[in-house]
């Protein structure tokens, strides 16, 4: 395992064989990446706080070229009001991926020159029991990232 040297909250790690040994879930990895390669598997292990996480509260994030797939064990309510209430972007748009509710955000228009604030990521959120997932892009439109999250369950 290394540390991450750019960001101490985070731990990263070389495989999911790895991350496990970390977290308190068997995490997973899409099926279609949309021709995206891994870039890197991280751990979120320090709050804002510098605080150590404990090893039930860790979230794993797996960077991919054009996205990222996140995934953390929350428990049945808290992954679903992360999955379904909590706004990642204007207008969520209900949906199902693979029998789980979900919502899309549509990535949001290209920002002038001047705009600091920069893109509105598309990112599409659910949750399968105590698991909460995100997919989220600044570059992949929401129905690439729709077909990366059902691609989870084949």
């Amino acid at each position: 395992m290394a540390d991450s040297v750019s960001n101490p909250h985070f731990l990263t790690v070389g495989s999911l064989k790895e991350a496990a040994a970390e977290l308190a879930f068997q995490p997973i990895e899409p099926g279609h990446t949309a021709g995206q390669a891994r870039l890197s598997i991280q751990i979120h292990v320090r709050d804002h706080k510098n605080r150590e996480l404990r090893v039930a509260d860790r979230t794993l994030e797996i960077h991919y070229g054009a996205f990222v797939f996140s995934q953390a064990r929350r428990g049945i309510a808290e992954a679903a009001r992360l999955a379904l209430s909590v706004s990642y972007g204007r207008a969520p748009r209900a949906v199902e991926t693979s029998g789980h509710p979900a919502h899309v955000h549509e990535l949001g228009p290209k920002p002038g020159p001047a705009d600091i604030d920069g893109r509105e990521p598309a990112v599409v959120t659910w949750h399968d029991g105590e698991m909460h997932y995100l997919v989220a892009s600044g570059e992949l439109p929401a129905e690439v990232l729709v077909r990366i999250a059902g691609s989870l369950y084949r």
